[in-house]
């Protein structure tokens, strides 16, 4: 979700609100240094999703989150997995936010005064969740905005390799964001990013449950461990538990059941010993993600169903972020899903999506930004000025072309209808329309680029290619059409004066054919003597008239307004489409 005209923010927060681990990052607008970490203890920027009520003082109760409250052994309740677009769980998500949001807030007070909070949510996630899920972190006392999570990671992607160098390999590109609750899949087309609905109900909770319901299983006859399971927290804490052992095969890392064990409300200690050396036991691998009807299957014909919405040519780069990225699987069926592609890890892919947010608020504002400063270009008397001026060159310069034209030809006796056509032909039309047009880009065009690179913008990805409205070419033309009868008699006069006095007298008929007025008299005047047998009095006459006339001949003042607003519109217009094409990426 992106907004034209973003308030013009100092900081942009990034929250990535995940089902089982979650993280913070910060920016400001202003700058282009890369999105700052935050990093809560020891848990350091990875912040496990819990949440926990423990005793307060005044003998009610304090909520705590992350580690704090996986480790609280007085916790009135704990719980994990609270974040889905259906039903009241969600206001668990808030509180955690709030409370996360506050520690960081209570660290960095500057960034509270003035600043958004970008959140991420699921792209499979449907319209009216999305709505609900903003309306309830409506209740963080900071400004809030949703973005679809896969999306943030692409723009992440995408500043990743700008920093490189550049952006290339990024006109067909799928990003697989593979989280707790969801997957989620954006797919980036000419430039265009569209998220797919595809993934909503597969993430790698399920795979936390089914080995909660291997250990169910298998302790079901133990008393010390069904009576812990049944205290408030104890399903939650089993989840947990789960998660760390599948994240410990998957990724090396020591499962350290001590600090659990030695940590947890002591109600939950058997709970924790006892599962964690069974969970030990088991290859997860094998039993439980590559099982037939597995999480695996069902990833693989996730890929499939995402491949048919895709058509051909498929991605030509895959990008996997997301905590669930780390599992080898992933990678090895993506790439047998997209052979013709090259498929990218992200170093850090649980930060992929907080960073993506922080990144896109400070984009967001500074597309506001952006904005602001073309229109003050476009209000600038500088810029209609160059429009007006430019309009009044190609009017001289339309003239001129008539001019020597009706000096040098003959007259032709061509069809009223084609009148249009030949007032075209004569001023050079469409040559002085693409030199006017020349003319404005060379004056406005470069401080627009000016604009775009002190935005980081490269020339080349803001290409201001003027197209002119019609009315110019319609206006000018309506005008020399107006002055078009006494041209074509006296260019009539001097035709005849350079040739034998019988053509002269054939002009002369067609002068006053359909009537006689004061006007054709003259022209006709002007004919007799050429008849007479004074031609070299008659064509310079006639020259002069024709240079007279066109020399004399002006756009109304009226016209030149409304012509150099109509053109100030259309180009603004051109620079508002350009503007919006910046965003591609964000909207």
């Amino acid at each position: 979700m992106t907004h034209d005209m973003e308030r013009d923010v100092q900081y942009a927060v990034g929250l990535d609100l995940g089902d089982g681990e979650s993280s913070l990052c910060w920016l400001s607008t202003t700058e282009r240094d890369q999105a700052k970490v935050h990093r809560r203890g020891t848990e350091g920027a990875s912040v496990v999703t819990a949440l926990g009520r423990v005793p307060a003082a005044d003998l009610g109760h304090r909520v705590v989150i992350g580690e704090d409250a996986v480790l609280a052994r007085n916790c009135l309740h704990f719980s994990v997995n609270f974040k889905n677009r259906n039903g009241h769980t969600d206001l668990q998500a808030v509180q955690f936010a709030q409370v996360f949001l506050s520690e960081f807030f209570a660290a960095h007070p500057e960034v509270r005064e003035d600043c958004v909070v970008y959140v991420g949510h699921p792209a499979g996630w449907d319209r009216p969740s999305v709505a609900a899920y903003l309306r309830r972190l409506g209740a963080i006392d900071v400004p809030v905005r949703l973005v679809a999570e896969s999306q943030s990671a692409l723009v992440h992607v995408r500043d990743r390799r700008a920093e490189r160098g550049g952006a290339d390999g990024l006109d067909r590109v799928l990003v697989v964001d593979v989280g707790s609750s969801t997957t989620d899949f954006t797919v980036v087309e000419d430039l265009v990013p569209r998220n797919l609905p595809v993934g909503a109900e597969l993430g790698c909770r399920e795979i936390d449950a089914a080995l909660a319901r291997i250990v169910r299983k298998d302790f079901e006859n133990s008393t010390e461990f069904t009576e812990a399971l049944g205290r408030d927290g104890g399903p939650d804490m089993l989840t947990l538990v789960c998660r760390r052992a599948k994240e410990a095969q998957f990724t090396g890392t020591d499962l350290r059941l001590q600090e659990l064990r030695s940590g947890c409300a002591p109600e939950l200690v058997s709970l924790v010993a006892l599962s964690v050396e069974r969970l030990r036991q088991i290859d997860i691998r094998e039993r439980v993600v590559r099982a037939p009807g597995g999480w695996a299957e069902r990833f693989a014909a996730m890929l499939t169903e995402v491949r048919g919405h895709l058509g051909a040519p498929g991605p030509e780069l895959v990008v996997l972020t997301g905590g669930g990225s780390r599992m080898p699987v992933v990678r090895e069926l993506c790439v047998a899903a997209f052979p013709e592609a090259t498929v990218e890890n992200d170093a850090e892919p649980s930060l992929s999506v907080t960073r993506g947010l922080a990144s896109i608020g400070r984009h967001s504002v500074n597309v506001a930004r952006f904005r602001r400063d073309v229109q003050a270009l476009r209000d600038r008397p500088e810029f209609e000025e160059a429009i007006r001026a430019g309009l009044l060159t190609t009017f001289e310069q339309v003239k001129q072309n008539l001019l020597t034209r009706l000096l040098e030809r003959a007259e032709r006796d061509e069809a009223e209808g084609d009148l249009d056509a030949l007032i075209r032909e004569l001023t050079g039309m469409d040559a002085a329309l693409a030199d006017l047009r020349t003319t404005l880009e060379a004056a406005l065009v470069p401080p627009v680029l000016d604009i775009c690179r002190s935005y980081g913008i490269r020339d080349d990805q803001f290409a201001l290619d003027i197209t002119l409205p019609e009315i110019i070419g319609t206006t000018i033309g309506r005008r020399i059409r107006a002055l078009w009868r006494a041209l074509r008699g006296s260019q009539a006069v001097l035709a005849a004066a350079t040739q034998v006095p019988q053509v002269g007298l054939m002009f002369l008929k067609r002068v006053l054919r359909g009537g006689v007025t004061p006007a054709k008299v003259g022209v006709a005047a002007t004919a007799a003597v050429v008849v007479l047998g004074l031609p070299k009095g008659a064509e310079l006459g006639a020259r002069q008239l024709i240079r007279t006339t066109l020399k004399n001949a002006r756009l109304d003042p009226g016209e030149v307004d409304r012509l150099v607003t109509d053109v100030a519109k259309g180009i603004s217009a051109q620079m508002d489409h350009r503007a919006g094409e910046a965003e591609r990426f964000l909207t």
